[in-house]
């Protein structure tokens, strides 16, 4: 066993002795033992800000968690993540999604610069040409989720004279109602794939191509494919190898962001991404925002026991939010094997779902509240200027902290019993319903909040979310940056396809995959 072996099971094991102690720990209990708790477990980053104090966590926790960082070597990786070494160990290939925020890059002439001088002029020749009212971005995965994520929440910011349509899913229904309703002669197509090879994208592209629009652009790393299906090389947008698809969206593949967004607020998100890449670069491990989330997110998973968390915003503008984690968490970290190839002792990430408040209430809080298993839900709230009436800030305030709240604090027996006799019930109907009224309460949660729905702060927000997960995977030690999971199942519809088209299928297919292909074939 190597000496870093050694270490990082020295730190699981005073981490475990931690939550071992905590686990049964009452959450109020925890208030009354510290005074300043809240001070203690709340942390601020650019145009963000999360207080961690309802989470079972104390000081010798995170005195124990900042020890199993210094194990996992979180200052070598960070360092290697920014000076653009090779992090994704799988692929040979370094991560630098951050090098795509650098706004104002030394010598200010790169081929990043570049390429955003060439989206921003094309943005203006097209939105302001008066010949196109209608975008269709076609993409999947991280060239469908990260563009579609930006624009519903910057709807303040959009042009209003262009209509945009998105279609991801190779299912014929999705590309058709992209198309509804528009003039293709109006229409320009932006199709976005890093290989230009996406089965599903170029289905897509194929069909709408067919149907005429007055101009096709493309996004992609490999712009001789893009050329060569028929897109003029003066409209390919490249990007890079060392741009992972899942932290894309601050390249040409967010082409249709700069075009429908105002003049300047695409940069201006960049530089809110840019000011949390230098509070994660340059921030110690105990006081930066990024890396303390993630150590309390392995906290609830690998020490708690808790397999999911629920990530709920409370603005309306973020409810795309949580499917876009989906696949920056779960892609990034959904692992087996460590960097070295070993099988890993503890799993090394957790299910991410949700969707915004206030309709999470009247969906699936019920089991977060009386469910038999304990879910953290991590809640945001936009600080700033809201749209809408005035009146509805503070209830959508109020829900959120009642939420909160309701989960650490609960409900006991006695308590629901009392209420039900003191609106009028006799006392053996309050004793039969008691047991349905009553909240374990002790559930954690943690409230971030940014100070306002803007460019930079939806930048930073966003920011925060890449860095955390690749923080998780360093206190796992994997490699966040590939993700073979995804190809296996994309190399078998391959094979399938042309049995399911009307040929003959392969003599080696399971019984029960041979019985659903004759059924279900052409």
């Amino acid at each position: 066993m190597s000496a870093n072996d050694i270490a990082m099971k020295q730190a699981w094991t005073q981490v475990a002795a931690e939550a071992a102690r905590l686990k049964g720990a009452k959450l109020l209990d925890l208030f009354a033992a510290d005074p300043k708790r809240v001070e203690a477990l709340s942390f601020a980053a650019p145009h963000l800000n999360a207080d961690f104090s309802k989470q079972r966590i104390d000081g010798a926790a995170m005195n124990a968690i900042g020890a199993l960082a210094g194990a996992a070597d979180f200052d070598g990786w960070r360092a290697k993540l920014f000076g653009g070494e090779i992090v994704n160990t799988t692929e040979g290939r370094a991560a630098k999604h951050w090098a795509l925020r650098i706004t104002d890059p030394p010598g200010g002439d790169n081929d990043v610069t570049r390429v955003l001088d060439r989206m921003h002029a094309f943005a203006h020749e097209i939105a302001e040409s008066g010949d196109f009212d209608a975008l269709i971005h076609l993409g999947i995965g991280g060239s469908d989720f990260g563009p579609r994520v930006v624009l519903d929440a910057l709807k303040a910011h959009r042009r209003p004279n262009i209509t945009v349509r998105f279609a991801a899913n190779v299912d014929g229904a999705d590309v058709a109602d992209a198309i509804e309703g528009l003039d293709p002669r109006r229409t320009l197509l932006i199709v976005v794939s890093k290989t230009f090879t996406t089965q599903e994208t170029l289905a897509n592209a194929e069909f709408v191509r067919a149907w005429g629009p007055a101009r096709i652009a493309a996004a992609t790393a490999a712009p001789e494919k893009a050329v060569a299906w028929g897109v003029a090389a003066e409209d390919v947008f490249p990007f890079w190898d060392w741009v992972g698809g899942r932290y894309s969206l601050w390249s040409s593949v967010s082409l249709v962001c700069e075009i429908a967004l105002t003049h300047g607020v695409f940069f201006r998100m960049l530089e809110g991404a840019e000011e949390m890449d230098n509070h994660f670069r340059d921030t110690p491990f105990t006081q930066n925002l990024p890396a303390i989330s993630a150590a309390v997110q392995m906290w609830n998973r690998e020490a708690l026991g808790h397999g999911s968390y629920a990530l709920i915003p409370y603005a309306e503008r973020l409810r795309l939010l949580p499917t876009w984690a989906q696949q920056l968490e779960m892609e990034s970290n959904g692992k087996g094997v460590t960097r070295d190839g070993a099988s890993l002792e503890r799993s090394s990430c957790a299910v991410t779902w949700g969707v915004a408040g206030t309709n999470a209430q009247h969906s699936f809080f019920q089991l977060l509240h009386q469910g038999v298993e304990e879910v953290p839900v991590e809640f945001i709230v936009n600080a700033g200027a809201q749209e809408g009436p005035p009146s509805h800030r503070a209830k959508v305030y109020a829900n959120a902290l009642a939420q909160a709240r309701a989960l650490m604090v609960g409900k006991t027996a006695a308590q629901a019993k009392a209420e039900m006799i003191a609106t009028g019930m006799s006392e053996a109907e309050a004793v039969r319903l008691a047991p349905h009224r009553t909240f374990t309460g002790n559930r954690a949660s943690t409230l971030m909040a940014i100070d306002e729905l803007s460019p930079e702060a939806l930048g930073a927000l966003l920011a925060f979310y890449e860095h955390r997960t690749f923080t998780e995977g360093v206190l796992a030690g994997i490699n966040s940056f590939d993700q073979w999971g995804v190809e296996l199942g994309k190399e078998m519809a391959n094979a399938l396809l042309p049995a399911l088209e009307g040929g003959t299928p392969a003599a080696d297919l399971d019984p029960s995959t041979a019985a659903w292909v004759r059924q279900l074939r052409t």
